[in-house]
């Protein structure tokens, strides 16, 4: 794809002659290209669904996102109260954010949770608010969490689509990917020793080498569902499946799909010239720019991206110096999906000197100069009247 103009409209790439190629048997699935965030392929992707246990990728994110590994989290007074798959965390218990996010991920362990938001947000409710407003930014549209677990409420769901979108964000934070690719984990924790062995409950993990996350969920309202992560060749995949009979099998499907039908094709490479970003007050009236990051899809093999490609600009205002950040440009596929690569200068523009802002302004040069040239036409005219006048009063 050429770079780059203001506005590139272009045809879409069409799905659908691939809508039908992958079986599976759950209620809501989908594919996505986890490096962009964009859905590859979906299963009834935007119907919202009870999503358990995956409820779990957001918290455990907000988990990496706003706690140091170090920092102590202690079980606050109700945590016995908490039901379901369990930590067994003890009333004042201490236990560091590095091994919490463990737990919670790899045992699915609520009390964990149930610690985690009270330690952020003080309470369930308050980290619910934050977890939905996490998840807006991050893109999702049909969702709305009730609690930091994924217990059943008939108030919190999600869909494939949303839950997609949060694993691949979440697969970006380093501790977080590190963390759900573990098979098992050693709990250092200041009570309960008898309780010190994690497990990951992906079983995926053992069967293939690729797999690399992320979650698996049940409740009963819920059935079986899994978001998983596979990277094949540097290349990562993060699949849904809601209320599957099957998950191990619909998740084997997406990912052989996917690898098998799918190339990585660049869109635009770091480097690449792109429009001049106009600026103000500079010697330049604009600075030129070039592309600060490549952007890569995976694409149906043999085809091509068609993107709709606009420049976003900012307010630029002299001096500028080269590199640094200028404007944006923002692909879409037409398709929900949007990604956005940075433009930097390609050179320094200094600001303009008082003779080039002057130059620039034909307007306030002319009435600059009009000016003292119309106050001495005026001085000389009102001293030659006088001088007459006074010539008239001595005849």
């Amino acid at each position: 794809m050429r770079l780059l103009r203001t506005t590139v409209p272009t045809l879409i790439l069409a799905a659908t002659a691939l809508a039908g190629a992958v079986e599976v048997g759950a209620k809501s699935a989908a594919v996505f290209d986890a490096a962009t965030g964009r859905m590859l392929w979906g299963k009834d992707p935007d119907t919202p669904r009870y999503p358990a246990s995956t409820t779990k990728i957001l918290t455990g994110l907000l988990v990496a996102e706003r706690c140091q590994p170090d920092e102590v989290i202690v079980a606050p007074p109700d945590t016995e109260t908490v039901t379901g798959s369990s930590m067994h965390l003890r009333p004042g218990e201490r236990v560091t954010a590095r091994h919490l996010l463990a737990a919670i991920l790899l045992r699915s362990a609520n009390d964990g949770c149930h610690a985690a938001a009270v330690h952020l947000a003080g309470s369930d409710a308050a980290f619910a608010q934050v977890m939905n407003e996490r998840a807006r930014q991050i893109g999702c549209t049909g969702s709305h969490f009730n609690n930091p677990h994924g217990l059943n409420d008939k108030n919190h769901t999600s869909t494939a689509r949303d839950l997609g979108r949060i694993a691949c964000e979440a697969m970006r934070n380093e501790w977080f990917a590190e963390t759900v690719r573990q098979r098992k984990w050693l709990l250092e924790r200041s009570a309960n020793q008898e309780d010190l062995w994690l497990f990951n409950k992906n079983k995926l993990l053992a069967a293939d080498p690729t797999v690399d996350g992320v979650k698996t969920g049940y409740t009963t309202e819920a059935g079986h569902c899994f978001v998983g992560s596979a990277t094949r060749g540097g290349v990562r995949v993060v699949t849904v499946v809601l209320d599957s009979p099957d998950w191990k099998k619909d998740t084997r499907n997406l990912l052989e799909w996917a690898f098998r039908t799918h190339g990585q094709r660049t869109v635009v490479r770091k480097g690449a010239p792109a429009p001049p970003a106009p600026v103000q007050g500079g010697a330049e009236r604009a600075v030129a720019t070039v592309v600060a990051e490549s952007l890569r899809l995976l694409v149906p093999l043999g085809s091509r991206p068609e993107l709709r490609a606009t420049m976003v600009p900012t307010a630029l205002r002299a001096p500028i110096r080269r590199g640094q950040v200028v404007a944006t440009v923002r692909f879409e596929d037409g398709r929900g999906w949007s990604g956005e690569v940075p433009l930097v200068a390609a050179a320094d523009v200094p600001e303009a000197t008082l003779a080039q802002r002057v130059a620039r302004r034909p307007l306030v040069l002319a009435a600059a100069c009009g000016v003292p040239l119309a106050w001495v036409y005026v001085r000389r005219k009102a001293s030659r009247s006088r001088r007459r006048s006074y010539g008239r009063r001595r005849w």
